[in-house]
């Protein structure tokens, strides 16, 4: 049994910089040339640090468990984290690390696709290792859960693309609307883990529409996604009542992917009465 000094004085030893590029070079190897390769969207003759600086100090941000931006570079100002960064991405000249305003300054314009290409790459690579394979349903389908998530919310008109919702005051009846930014994401299942394979942004194409984008509109998209970037992949769906509904099952069935949604009754009349029937069945045959 260890103790809990012990513990705190191997954790002073542990360099954890150093397991984490053992990791990396293990599962991906080529992640480092993968940054590198990112279309950067600014002027190059105004540039100091290249995409690979920049995201790989987003990465260690994010690894390290800093909250803010500014955090981030009051944290990283030693000149032995410098080095060690200039090491791992072969920059001899490297002398200090990006200020975060120009961190947001070339993520503000990144395209999203081009960071989509990096998640591709390394959920690819996870799968080709077969380190994951022992959580797979029923030793072959990959869980993949669906489900929507709310980015930003404005009591004004952000974008063109805003979804609205309308709220009424049952004690004024005034009528306030909301207008939000929602993502569908696609998570991989690996025991307690999950891991985002593809997302889909739930807008609307323009600020006139008469019907609003939605979270069954945007799977219809998102499962394209997948089966282009995935197109082997063995599947299954894990979505909650919203999805129990002929047009996913039609969808499912058509990319060959199982599925398995949470049943809610009044979600689909025929299957509910069904399943009434079938237990008050079995109740009168004890």
């Amino acid at each position: 049994m260890v103790t809990r000094k012990e513990k705190r004085n191997r954790e002073k030893e542990a360099n954890y910089f150093f397991e984490f590029l053992k990791i990396q070079k293990h599962f991906f190897k080529d992640l480092m040339n993968n940054l590198k390769k990112v279309a950067d969207h600014r002027h190059q003759s105004y540039i100091t640090y290249g995409p690979e600086v920049l995201l790989f100090t987003m990465m260690l941000k994010n690894m390290t468990g800093l909250k803010s931006m500014r955090n981030m570079s009051e944290s990283f100002n030693k000149e032995e984290c410098i080095k060690n960064v200039g090491k791992v991405l072969g920059l001899d000249s490297l002398e200090e690390l990006p200020h975060y305003d120009t961190i947001n300054d070339f993520l503000s314009g990144l395209d999203v696709n081009e960071l989509e290409k990096i998640r591709t790459y390394m959920i690819k690579e996870l799968l080709k290792k077969r380190s994951l394979e022992s959580y797979r349903i029923e030793g072959k389908y990959w869980g993949v859960i669906i489900d929507g998530t709310g980015l930003h919310t404005f009591h004004e008109k952000h974008c063109k693309h805003c979804l609205r919702r309308a709220y009424t005051n049952k004690e004024t009846g005034e009528t306030n609307v909301l207008y939000m930014h929602h993502v569908l994401e696609a998570k991989l299942v690996v025991g307690d883990m999950v891991f985002s394979i593809a997302s889909e942004f739930i807008e609307n194409e323009s600020e006139n529409v008469s019907k609003q984008d939605c979270e069954l509109k945007a799977f219809d998209r998102l499962a394209k996604k997948i089966k282009k970037i995935f197109k082997r992949l063995p599947i299954c769906i894990l979505g909650d009542s919203l999805y129990a509904c002929e047009t996913v099952f039609n969808l499912c069935r058509a990319h060959k992917w199982k599925y398995i949604c949470r049943f809610k009754e009044g979600r689909i009349k025929s299957i509910s009465t069904e399943f009434k029937a079938i237990k008050e069945l079995e109740q009168s045959k004890d």
